[in-house]
């Protein structure tokens, strides 16, 4: 009986993932910070308060972020097809960034809003800060743990970027809290713009972070932890491999590395070639945990002895 063309007799890494856990952590995290961000806009708007409009503000964008992350999860579980041949698992990727780049633009916004209030001071309700804030806070600390556990489970970025966000709520709201007490026992409410800034700066570092990795992976660079050379060598080092080139490590998303090279062989052995191939395969998957590997297969007499490329190899091999 005749099989028909497949991915599933024939390819052994799946392009996808499946992050139930991470689902779920996601799911909850979005419902309590939507209504979270409802209770910070109105006790932010009726206390005048920047800190916790800029937090309400940071809350916002948690809410877009976790609702693009819940997309990119759903189609990162999605099977490969005849057109996305590597799934869609790099679209999480394309999330993760964005959310690292809002949390930059946010942060910008409430460093400028913080400089624009220092100048022009504006007087706030401490007990309706101290409120909402304190309400913030666990709020806050219940979905870090909650995203801290989903991480230990499943590595993922947008989880990770998530908790970002919510490390960022977390200061912001402890922020609030010290503002309300130096401004009850004190009266200086400058505390409130300058709080906001320090915060700020907490948080673009957090976003540059998330946007630096989810950038190594789309400018497809060798995943950190992998030395190109070191890789090479290890190959070269197999009796009858003559040279390596077209060498390229990547990855596709978090955990998911490919590698592909072309292996110049010493012999025209096609059983002798392919026993080597699968050598060397075996190799990089137990060495450096590279279970997806495409190697090609060259002779020197295959190619063309005339470009200088090969050169220094047909000495070696005279």
């Amino acid at each position: 009986m005749r099989r028909t063309s497949s991915p599933e007799y024939f390819h052994h890494v799946e392009h996808l993932k499946e992050q139930s856990q991470s689902k779920r952590t996601l799911w909850i995290s979005l419902f309590i910070t939507l209504f979270f961000t409802i209770v910070e806009v109105v006790g932010g708007i009726l206390s005048n308060s920047l800190a916790l409009l800029s937090d309400s503000m940071h809350m916002l964008s948690d809410v877009l972020a976790l609702g693009l992350s819940m997309i990119a999860i759903y189609f990162a579980s999605k099977k490969p097809t005849s057109n996305h041949t590597f799934g869609f698992l790099r679209l999480e990727i394309i999330a993760a960034f964005l959310n690292g780049l809002a949390l930059i633009i946010i942060s910008i916004g409430i460093c400028y809003e913080g400089i624009m209030r220092m100048i022009h001071p504006q007087v706030v309700d401490v007990k309706l800060m101290l409120i909402i804030s304190t309400i913030g806070l666990i709020v806050n600390i219940v979905l870090t743990i909650v995203l801290m556990r989903s991480l230990k489970g499943e590595d993922n970025i947008n989880v990770q970027s998530a908790l970002w966000h919510f490390i960022g709520d977390l200061l912001n709201s402890v922020g609030v809290i010290v503002a309300v007490a130096i401004i009850y026992f004190t009266g200086w409410i400058l505390i409130d713009p300058i709080l906001s800034i320090l915060i700020s700066i907490i948080i673009f570092r957090g976003g540059y972070k998330i946007v630096r990795n989810a950038w190594v992976i789309l400018m497809e660079r060798v995943p950190e932890g992998y030395n190109s050379d070191e890789i090479i060598a290890d190959i070269k080092a197999f009796d009858g491999v003559i040279d390596v080139h077209e060498f390229h490590l990547w990855a596709i998303t978090t955990e998911h590395n490919s590698i592909s090279a072309h292996v110049v062989v010493d012999t025209l052995d096609g059983v002798r070639n392919y026993e080597l191939i699968n050598k060397i395969s075996k190799m990089l998957e137990e060495k450096y945990k590279l279970g997806h590997s495409t190697l090609q297969i060259e002779h020197l007499q295959k190619n063309n002895l005339d470009d200088p490329y090969f050169d220094d190899i047909k000495k070696e091999v005279e």
